[in-house]
């Protein structure tokens, strides 16, 4: 038989035990069903894009719709158990975000809004957007192939060849040097491309990119 202190000690461990079993489930990140879900409940046309970001080699596609972020959303401590999702997309044809809140227990949509100027990090498609559109422009080659050349000695042939990092670029980060069509930035969806060789020496010539107009549309210079 348990002492009245025994019992009291088991009973508050047990208590504590459940307690954090509830907070550690509350604060778990939405499992790949729960993904697939929020994605169906806000955007089901995107469902595709979803699927293929395990696809290291899919090709690089120019979306209307690009699926950029699906996380779980904090709820409040008094609501245990009730699974929320924020899930954004960028709608390449009104240069806008579209934040759409799920909820996963009921299977609805809570709410969605479009805002312009919220620029959220590169998804990878965008990323080969972005170098795609660098290699296939001929006078943008020619800088690439030129500074290859001056940093290693030898010739260019093919993109594989170098280490290729992008994020957002707005024309506020930098407000002076840039031209026209870079001014955009931040309105249009932009990317600051970063090149490297194979041993991580950076090229001193950094593209712009302006994934809504498909475009590069100059060089930043270190």
């Amino acid at each position: 038989m348990l002492n009245k202190s025994a019992k009291i000690a088991l009973t508050a461990l047990c208590l504590t035990f459940l307690s954090n079993n509830i907070l550690a489930k509350d604060l778990d990140p939405l499992s790949p069903a729960e993904l697939s879900q929020a994605v169906s409940l806000a955007a089901p046309e995107q469902r595709a894009q979803l699927a293929m970001r395990s696809d290291t080699h899919a090709p690089a596609i120019a979306h209307t719709l690009e699926l950029l972020l699906v996380e779980r959303r904090p709820v409040d401590k008094e609501q245990p158990g009730r699974r929320l999702a924020d899930v954004y997309s960028y709608d390449y044809r009104s240069d806008e975000t579209i934040h759409s809140i799920v909820d996963l227990n009921t299977q609805e949509r809570v709410q969605t809004e479009r805002v312009q100027k919220l620029q959220l990090p590169l998804t990878e498609n965008e990323l080969a957007r972005a170098s795609l559109l660098i290699f296939n422009d001929p006078e943008q080659l020619s800088q690439i192939q030129a500074e290859y050349k001056r940093i290693t000695g030898q010739t260019l042939i093919k993109p594989e060849q170098l280490h290729v990092k992008a994020f957002v670029f707005t024309a506020d980060s930098l407000p002076e040097g840039l031209n026209a069509a870079s001014q955009n930035c931040g309105i249009q969806r932009c990317a600051q491309v970063l090149l490297y060789t194979h041993d991580s020496v950076v090229f001193e010539i950094s593209p712009i990119v302006n994934l809504s107009v498909g475009l590069v549309t100059q060089n930043i210079g270190f």
